[in-house]
């Protein structure tokens, strides 16, 4: 049984949700030498960052760990934490 959440109706995508059990959405693209396109969404789950990632002529996005995205695609990861990231003055 596939889970989902929806991160708002601006981007219209229904993401899938990142579980412990849930390695549908895990597949490494980097390993199968898929270009990143955009980050969609982060998530941590067991304490460890994850990023939805979609990838160039890839219809379905996968999740992959932050560590790894942050090493293959630095510029990518830095513009979506610009996007999403509030800071504070205080």
């Amino acid at each position: 049984m596939s889970e989902e959440i929806n991160i708002g109706v601006a981007t219209g995508i229904s993401l899938p949700k990142l579980s412990s059990l849930n390695l549908k959405y895990r597949t490494n693209g980097f390993r199968l030498g898929l270009e990143p396109e955009m980050i969609i969404h982060s998530k941590l789950v067991d304490g460890r960052n994850y990023l939805l990632m979609k990838w160039k002529g890839v219809e379905k996005p996968s999740y992959v760990k932050a560590s790894v995205a942050n090493k293959k695609c630095p510029s990518i990861v830095i513009d979506f934490y610009q996007k999403h990231l509030a800071w504070s003055n205080h």
